[in-house]
């Protein structure tokens, strides 16, 4: 399934089930509290729990992603947005940015010390 078709794809359950796809600040925060709750899970952990823990629950994992991909193409289709155009202009956008300069990034993070800078999560 591709990206636009999931989007179809939730709008039609949507529709099927009497939801009414117009803006609503509700999905921004139900997407937040979904991103937090996985968050929660890897917080104050070192790198190495956090590796361990997500090789343990991947199924946890997917499933909260799920929710995530799920809400995301709920609040596409609210705003009028086609998913997929977005993310193919992000990704271009990120290329763009990263493939030519990845070692400048580096060096401005670390010797700025602003995360602004720093390679993309």
């Amino acid at each position: 399934m591709t990206l636009s078709e999931a989007q179809g794809a939730v709008l039609e359950f949507a529709k099927k089930n009497g939801w009414e796809d117009y803006p609503n600040i509700d999905k921004f925060d139900h997407i937040h509290e979904e991103l937090l709750e996985m968050s929660q899970f890897l917080r104050y952990k070192s790198r190495e729990e956090r590796e361990k823990f997500v090789s343990e629950h991947q199924e946890l994992f997917e499933k909260e992603l799920g929710d995530v991909l799920f809400g995301l193409l709920r609040l596409a289709n609210q705003l009028g947005v086609d998913a997929e155009r977005g993310f193919l202009a992000a990704k271009a956008k990120i290329e763009k940015k990263y493939t030519s300069g990845v070692a400048e990034n580096k060096t401005i993070h670390q010797s700025s010390g602003d995360s602004q800078f720093g390679s993309p999560s």
